[in-house]
């Protein structure tokens, strides 16, 4: 048995996250402030531990040593989520926070209900065959990815933080910024040699979060995505095949979805400013329209 989308362990893995969020929801009820506070962060160094501990299980122990540290690396959003949450975490600026909170919850939900990882029969750029559904490895990718969802999403709960519509606008350039640190990092362990020159720029090959493009087994989020690229960033002019310009082509997509999802998360945890600012814009044509009367 494997997972697959809509089948009975696709959504066991969604029901078991449900019931886990509830029971912690109903276990830190009855905690002080400051024993949430610290449960939370225990959340966050056990995925930590978990994100490093992946190195000792199939199929990550078909990589060899040193090349098994880019799998560690910060190589895709979710692995840059496990490795700086445990920092973001005590950050004083908001903003950095709100990246932390948004993204986490965001990502957590998205994987679990579109389990690319889980499903696929690629690791590392090599077809390694299905997993089945309750293999440690798949496991642990869920593990993982609910810990990235629930460890934020009870700071938004008991407002360990909250969010500002005044700050939303700042969402999607802090995405950007994580894909530039994923391509920074991409290249600096293919010039330590970790990954074959050869490889990089190829999104058949290493792409994580679709920095260099989108896979051909990913052509359903590729039209997600891709409806709002523009053509002067569907080539890339280091790279003779065929990919996108590195990063510069998701900044549409990343701009535009993901003010959505900002909005999606102002409506529900700071309703009362992003209410006021819509129901303001929609009275403006009325006010212009009055000003003028008053003018005449």
């Amino acid at each position: 048995m494997v997972v697959e989308m809509f089948n009975l362990p696709y959504f066991i893995y969604i029901a078991a996250a449900i019931l886990l969020t509830w029971i912690s929801v109903k276990f830190l009820n009855t905690k002080s402030d400051k024993f949430r506070y610290w449960f939370i962060y225990g959340l966050i160094i056990l995925n930590l531990f978990i994100h490093f501990a992946k190195a000792l299980i199939y199929p990550y122990t078909l990589v060899p040593f040193p090349e098994i540290f880019t799998k560690v690396s910060p190589e895709n959003i979710c692995a840059v989520s496990a490795l700086f949450f445990p920092i973001l975490f005590f950050a004083k600026n908001k903003t950095l926070r709100d990246y932390m909170v948004m993204v986490g919850v965001a990502s957590g939900i998205i994987t679990f209900f579109y389990p690319i990882d889980a499903m696929s029969e690629m690791f590392n750029a090599t077809v390694i065959g299905v997993k089945p559904a309750f293999s440690l490895e798949v496991i642990r990718f869920y593990t993982s990815h609910f810990l990235i969802f629930l460890s934020p999403f009870l700071m938004l709960h008991y407002r360990i933080h909250e969010l500002s519509f005044k700050r939303s606008y700042k969402a999607p350039f802090m995405l950007l910024t994580i894909l530039v640190i994923i391509f920074i990092n991409e290249a600096l362990i293919t010039l330590v040699g970790w990954v074959p020159k050869e490889q990089f720029f190829d999104p058949e090959f290493r792409n994580p979060s679709f920095i260099f493009g989108v896979r051909g087994d990913l052509s359903g989020l590729g039209m997600v995505l891709g409806a709002l690229v523009p053509d002067f960033f569907r080539s890339n002019p280091f790279f003779a095949g065929d990919a996108y310009f590195p990063v510069l082509w998701l900044l549409f997509p990343a701009m535009i979805y993901g003010m959505i999802i900002a909005l999606i998360f102002m409506f529900i945890y700071d309703t009362d400013e992003t209410l006021k600012f819509f129901k303001l814009r929609s009275r403006i044509p009325q006010i212009e329209e009055q000003a003028e009367r008053t003018e005449t």
